[in-house]
């Protein structure tokens, strides 16, 4: 009875390593990991505006790209969605909105599995008037694959820039 109380362990022991080992989480190239903005009905895909190197220091720890910031026009009243890759949705990431008002300037923090897709607005309400959305910014943190195969921290951010709200600053 024993035996079969190991056996059985040892089953279970190694389908959890198996299982683990095939989804473990890691990204080949951390730059490539993209997200998306629906605005109305069309679809944008953007790609990381800043990766950083988590174990790098100075000069070269971050690769930034200016043209990776995507650029949509959200009115007062409109909406947007916003949609993270599994591999972003499966770890801590937080989605950061910046107004002409920065006293309405927000930071929404998910939990792994929490949510992969969040809802923002064009303004936001600030004693009876409305403050146009300028940028947001989705952050997070996942290990991936370096230039020597070793697996570390990156961390990437997203960048969407309102042109609605950029106009009216």
């Amino acid at each position: 009875m024993i035996g079969v109380i190991v056996a059985v362990a040892l089953i279970i022991t190694g389908l959890v390593l198996v299982l683990d080992r095939a989804n473990d989480g890691t990204v080949d190239d951390p730059a490539a990991l993209t997200m998306k903005v629906r605005v109305g009905g069309e679809e944008i895909e953007v790609r990381p505006y800043r990766v950083c190197d988590m174990f790098a220091r100075g000069e070269g720890a971050c690769t930034t790209d200016d043209g990776a910031t995507a650029n949509v026009s959200l009115g007062p009243e409109d909406t947007a969605e916003i949609e993270v890759a599994d591999e972003v949705s499966s770890v801590t990431w937080t989605l950061q909105r910046f107004y002409a008002d920065e006293s309405v300037n927000s930071a929404d923090k998910k939990e792994p599995g929490q949510a992969k897709t969040e809802t923002i607005a064009g303004s936001a309400s600030v004693n009876g008037e409305r403050t146009p959305l300028g940028v947001v910014e989705v952050s997070t943190t996942v290990i991936g694959v370096d230039d020597s195969g070793e697996e570390i921290p990156y961390g990437i951010t997203w960048s969407i820039v309102n042109d609605e709200g950029a106009a009216r600053d």
